[in-house]
């Protein structure tokens, strides 16, 4: 697998103005899938067997001039369209996104801030100091074997107005107006996503996400042809409302209607329950029966029609939203059962890879006290501001080479997957599907390197570790001493 993984790396290649800077980059991807523990930079530096000397120089590369993240990001978009099959629900891509939170105590660490936490899990505080990051993955694999959600972009997500000034990135605009929120912030990285990949696609979201501003700024991005290049599937909320058409007009002083009679989406379940259709779909690898029953509603955030699509299954009862009127909609069922996926990607970033356990901080960063967040108000100095912009970078920048580390993975248990079965020294108790988990791989990974590395020395990853290895002890001079 070592070989593969050189192939895909020197992909890379010509996002780095600066050979060593693209080195530290191999090191690090590889960093990701060799350690055996989760200690930030230094855990890389140990498992690798490099010099310790060169621990400074790794933390030099995260915040180096010589690369951009934005041109790495575009390029690990296109190695994953190239690379592996991708899931389309109606010839579209299936693009999943949703947030996390990364509890983080230190008080020099751009972007940390109180966080709420909303979670049934008696485990979790209520209240947290760390980051939220915003993360978009694209669906990859066969319904009939296995699904990946190939992770593509992370940024930043909660208290970053002044951030993103520092970094230089653009401000999310609703109706010509700047709006900074976790919302707005996850549609203008999914349409930036979308402008990479220059392929309809469908973005898939949870509830805390079904607001106008996404809908909007999502409904702006259109192709040359001024068709829509990206529409949003999602549940709605609880409360959610639409309204039926308004009345035709009468003629009579006044201005016309707008809204026609306003409909609750919960109480439909009860009042239209006869008008329920049955389907079954296969999701993830099971067949399913369920009823379901579609109404487009005016909706007022938007003041434009939706699809809203009522499915009932088993015991629950939830209400999906779509912004596209023509899709179906089992289609629309279909393309949110698979949001999910994101969530266990999450699982592999956090527990596995160990994305979320970075240590970069700066001195310059002004402390929380009392509030909810740093007052950046008072970072007026030009030093002072590309300072944080670079730390802000290294925590990004290395949570996004988590990404790729995590997405590499899944391309060789897609692509490669006999192999990988064929060296695996370890035990299943259950194999549930012929496509290994990131888990498996990355063990296949760790034996050919801590036990066979010497077989690839014609590969870059070979070169690369062994310039930068620590000198072996020799054992002769030991003896004689």
């Amino acid at each position: 697998m070592l070989s593969e993984i050189s192939l895909i790396l020197l992909m890379f290649q010509e996002c780095f103005s600066r050979t060593a800077a693209f080195q530290w980059f191999v090191v690090v991807i590889l960093g990701f899938m060799l350690r055996l523990d989760q200690h930030g930079v230094s855990s890389m530096i140990r498992w690798l067997g490099l010099r310790s000397s060169l621990y400074t120089a790794m933390l030099a590369f995260f915040r180096a001039s010589s690369w951009k993240l934005p041109a790495i990001q575009r390029r690990w978009c296109e190695i994953a369209l190239s690379c592996c099959p991708l899931l389309t629900v109606d010839h579209r891509y299936l693009i999943a996104g949703d947030g996390i939170k990364i509890s983080k105590e230190a008080h020099k660490m751009p972007g940390v801030k109180r966080l709420h936490q909303e979670s049934d899990n008696s485990g979790k505080a209520q209240f947290i100091y760390g980051h939220h990051f915003g993360v978009l993955g694209i669906l990859a694999g066969w319904i009939s074997k296995k699904v990946f959600c190939l992770p593509l972009s992370a940024e930043i997500h909660e208290g970053v107005e002044y951030l993103r000034r520092f970094q230089d990135k653009p401000t999310p605009t609703v109706n010509s107006k700047s709006k900074v929120s976790v919302t707005t912030l996850m549609a203008s990285m999914a349409v930036n996503l979308v402008k990479i990949l220059d392929r309809e696609s469908i973005l898939v979201l949870d509830a805390y996400f079904a607001v106008g501003p996404v809908f909007s700024i999502l409904k702006g991005l259109k192709n040359i042809a001024e068709k829509r290049l990206v529409h949003l599937v999602t549940r709605a909320k609880d409360n959610a409302v639409g309204y039926v058409d308004p009345p035709p007009k009468t003629g009579k002083k006044g201005a016309p209607r707008k809204y026609g009679p306003k409909l609750k989406l919960k109480e439909l379940f009860k009042s239209r329950r006869d008008q329920f259709q049955e389907a079954t779909l296969e999701i993830y690898r099971e067949k399913k029966t369920l009823l379901f029953l579609c109404v487009d509603l005016i909706w007022k955030p938007i003041k434009e029609k939706v699809r809203f699509v009522l499915v009932i299954d088993g015991k629950d009862c939830f209400v999906l939203m779509c912004s596209d009127l023509n899709l179906a909609p089992l289609d629309i069922i279909s393309a949110y059962s698979y949001r999910f996926k994101i969530e266990v990607n999450f699982k592999v970033l956090k527990h596995l890879i160990g994305a979320f356990f970075y240590h970069f901080w700066t001195a310059v960063w002004p402390d929380i006290a009392n509030r909810n967040e740093s007052d950046l108000s008072a970072c007026t100095a030009k030093r002072t501001q590309k300072l944080i912009a670079q730390t802000t970078n290294a925590i990004e920048g290395f949570v996004i080479f988590g990404c790729i580390a995590t997405g590499i993975l899944q391309i060789l248990a897609l692509n490669f997957h006999q192999t990988i079965w064929k060296h695996y020294r370890g035990w299943l108790r259950t194999v549930t599907s012929t496509i290994p988990s990131e888990e498996t791989v990355i063990s296949v990974i760790r034996e050919e390197f801590f036990h066979n590395f010497s077989s690839f020395s014609n590969t870059a990853i070979y070169r690369i570790i062994s310039s930068k290895s620590r000198i072996p002890v020799n054992t002769e001079q030991l003896e004689a001493a």
